[in-house]
């Protein structure tokens, strides 16, 4: 068995595989994280099955607090995307080691299913839209601002206006506050994306397939439907690609 985990901005997303299959997947908030740190949740007797622990982190700050969790809990070897766990997906950006490595798990898990030119949209902090070309390449991408990062902006940026949790409106108006900004939010992110697939493939003309994942891809499966398939954790798939492809195995 191995362990998978990815570090983001907002929550430490952890899957067990036996194989190339997902046994188990739990996620743990990054301030729940901070708060426990020695108390973290992952017993020793799970740890101690692994037999591998393999990192993918776009947050040094949590990284720092996650190695100080399993310093006192695990003993075995830790390898990390990126530095033991070379990524064998060519980078065709100015930038290479400025693109995060969640992206880059998320067009190689997503490539190694279609075998194909692939748009891949990740429903995180931030939402992102990426290319893989036929042949594989990573081309590049768009990025925006997530759903809860949105809502957050606007409590946080405005006197009045609240902290809300978005979801599906039955009207395009709210007839209150609270159902204006989910409506505003969650329908702003539809025709973003929507338009976004649109000049994505007026661009790149041979795109066969979209993939979406992340925490808030559900939510849009009704109303975005040029997407071909949710996958919800396609990043951790990603960080066990990466660790099979890069030792042979």
């Amino acid at each position: 068995m191995i362990l998978t985990v990815d570090i983001g901005n907002t929550n430490v997303n952890i899957g067990s595989f036996q194989g190339k299959r997902l046994i188990s997947h739990f996620c743990i908030d990054n301030k729940s994280l901070i708060r426990q740190k020695a108390t973290f949740h992952l017993g020793t007797s799970f740890l101690n099955g692994a037999e591998n622990i393999l990192i993918a982190s776009v947050n040094p700050e949590m990284e720092s607090i996650f190695y100080k969790c399993l310093d006192e809990r695990y003993k075995k070897r830790v390898l990390r995307i990126g530095r033991e766990i070379k990524l064998k997906i060519p980078i065709l950006v100015e930038t290479p080691e400025k693109v995060g490595v969640d992206r880059l798990l998320n067009a190689l898990a997503a490539y190694r299913r279609t075998k194909t030119s692939t748009i891949v949209i990740d429903f995180g902090t931030a939402i992102t839209f990426d290319v893989v070309s036929k042949k594989g390449e990573f081309l590049g991408g768009l990025i925006l601002p997530g759903v809860k990062t949105s809502t957050y902006a606007l409590n946080k940026q405005t006197a009045f206006l609240p902290k809300v949790d978005v979801k599906r409106p039955a009207k395009i108006i709210g007839k209150n506050t609270e159902d204006a900004i989910s409506a505003g939010i969650y329908i702003g992110t539809v025709g973003a994306a929507i338009h976004i697939l649109k000049e994505i493939r007026n661009e790149f003309r041979g795109v066969r397939k979209i993939i979406a994942t992340g925490g808030d891809a559900k939510m849009f499966k009704e109303d975005i439907p040029k997407i071909d398939k949710f996958i919800p954790h396609l990043t951790l798939e990603g960080i066990r690609i990466a660790f099979a492809e890069s030792f042979n195995l």
